[in-house]
Order: C-alpha cells, then structure tokens, then sequence
C-alpha cells in the first residue's frame, strides 16, 4: 500500500488548510504568533490509507486533533531547514552586523555600491498590487533565468514542468497579499526575482532566480539583504528559506531547524502497519545517506533528474495564455 503524500507548508499556504490530524492552533514558536487558515481538508485523509505528510517545520508548534481516532502517528526527522529570525534583530542593519562576519559585510556593501554606480538600478515589491500584464512579463522572465541555470547547472528544477500552475496561482496571492513578488530592475530589465508566500508573521521564500550576467556583483546576497529590509519594513518575524544547505544560506540564516514527517496509519491493521514501517524505513535510511554526504554530496538525485526530465521540459515549453 502506497501513502498518499500532503506538503504541511504548501497545503497551508496555497490553500489556507489544514488535514483534520491537525488542530486549529498552530503557533510560531520564535515568536508566539498564530497561524490561522481557513478551514480543513479532506486530501489525503482517508481513514482506508496511509498518509504521509511532509515538510513540516519544527519552530511550529502543530499539535494533534481528534480527528484522527483510529490511527497511530509516526514522526520521521528528515532534512535540515535554514531561516533568519527577524525578531532578534531591531533592524537589516543590526542584523547584518551579528550574522554576518567582517568580510561577507565588507563585500556584500562594496558589491551593492558598484551595482548602483555601474547600473540603473531600482527595487520594486508588489504585494498588493501588480498589474497583471507586467505580472504576465515577469512569469516569462523568471521562467527564462530559471531556464538557463536548469541548464548550465545541469540540476533540475521542479517547478519548470508545472510553470503554468505557478502562473496562475501567483497572481491573486499577490493581490491579497498571500504572497510576494520582489524585483531588482536594471533599468526596465529584471535582473532578480524573488517569489514568497506569506503566512501569518512568516515569509516562506519560494523562489530566487538572478541574471548571470550580473554575477560579479553577488546578486544572491543583494538580493537577500532587500529581501529582509522589506520583511521588517512589513513587521515579519521570520524569512524561512527552506531546505538547501546553499552557501548563500549558510552565510545569511541565523537559525537552523528540522523538518518533520508525519506517517498516519490504524495500528489494528497489517497492511497499514507494515506500508508505515517501510516508508518510515525509506526514509531514515534516505536521511542517512543524506548525513553521510552520499546524497547531495558524492551522489546528487537533482542532477540525475536532470538527464531524465530534460526531454520532457523540452516538449512541454511554458508559454503565457
């Protein structure tokens, strides 16, 4: 028997729900605000499956229902997250300087400068508001950079496939400010693009995409640094950038966390009992290839999907309309 899968971040901030497993409470622990959400879900939640509920981050206090009678859960620890804790910090300045060290800070200030002398560059944050036609152009131009680095990379990236699906969402998210969108222009020209969802007093980073032709200037960690002004300028306490142990967050985040799985089976039943051993099974040992540097070190899936996926993005062009 084969779980059914349900993302815990993308369940609540895409569809403002929760699985019934779940209470209505679930609290930011770094800074004691609530989330709410809507209303509950029935994906996934069928009392004749195992369900598998992934990502789900453990600065969130998410305590359990009784709705899920009959059942056992099973916690399964899984990959590291990266965030900045925006409350330890009166402002990006005081930020900077305690996490940050002396020559990332020398160098992210020495960069910025040169790119506002050598280049037109404005900063420009639609949260709110966006007119749908410029929103329609800056689809196409995060599709294209993300495009490019698929390929000079040579890692996939998940979300090329379903670009269309991502198109549409954005849009009223971004009108009812459940989500972002954050571009650094050179003149009229996008140069980064960042896309995040929203979600009580957090900012879940979704997507950060740059123009190669400005990597002397170090535009991921310009990008970052706008990125959290913005944040504290609109009373966030947190900027979660999620998974990825990338040099960019390794340098930026000042707070590591685990995610969890969730595994929801009817302990009176065989069947069930035995589908929840092999996944929880699959995925500590998958975990522990992770630890050990064989996944994402000496053998990266991200590349091997590379090779499989790129004929299929090849036949499947995202084009707006």
């Amino acid at each position: 028997m084969k779980p059914e899968h349900s993302n815990f971040v993308l369940q609540l901030c895409i569809d403002h729900s929760l699985l019934p497993y779940y209470s209505k409470t679930i609290v930011n622990k770094l800074s004691g605000k609530s989330l709410e959400f809507t209303h509950y879900t029935d994906y996934a939640f069928s009392a004749d499956r195992v369900n598998l509920v992934c990502d789900i981050p453990d600065y969130l206090d998410v305590k359990l229902s009784g709705a899920n009678v009959g059942k056992t859960m099973v916690t399964v620890p899984q990959y590291e997250g990266y965030l900045l804790n925006l409350k330890k910090y009166a402002n990006v300045d005081e930020l900077i300087s305690q996490t940050l060290s002396r020559n990332p800070r020398k160098n992210l200030r020495a960069k910025h400068r040169k790119l506002e002398l050598d280049h037109e560059i404005s900063y420009q944050f639609y949260y709110g508001k966006i007119d749908k036609d410029h929103y329609d152009y800056l689809f196409e131009v995060c599709y294209h950079l993300m495009e490019v680095r698929f390929h000079e990379k040579k890692i996939y990236n998940r979300y090329l496939l379903d670009w269309k699906y991502y198109h549409e969402l954005f849009y009223p998210k971004i009108l009812s400010k459940d989500a972002s969108l954050n571009v650094i222009y050179d003149g009229t020209k996008p140069i980064t693009i960042t896309l995040n969802f929203h979600k009580g007093d957090i900012v879940f980073s979704f997507i950060q995409i740059y123009d190669t032709d400005y990597f002397k200037y170090s535009m991921g960690d310009i990008a970052m640094y706008k990125n959290i002004e913005w944040c504290y300028k609109n009373n966030f306490s947190v900027w979660d950038v999620s998974k990825g142990a990338t040099a960019n967050k390794l340098r930026w985040s000042n707070h590591t966390y685990q995610f969890e799985h969730h595994i929801f089976y009817k302990k009176n039943s065989p069947i069930h009992r035995f589908s929840a051993f092999i996944t929880s099974r699959k995925l500590r040992i998958k975990q522990s290839l992770r630890d050990k540097g064989i996944i994402g070190g000496m053998f990266q899936l991200d590349r091997l999907y590379y090779y499989t996926k790129m004929k299929k993005l090849k036949g499947r062009k995202w084009k707006n309309g």
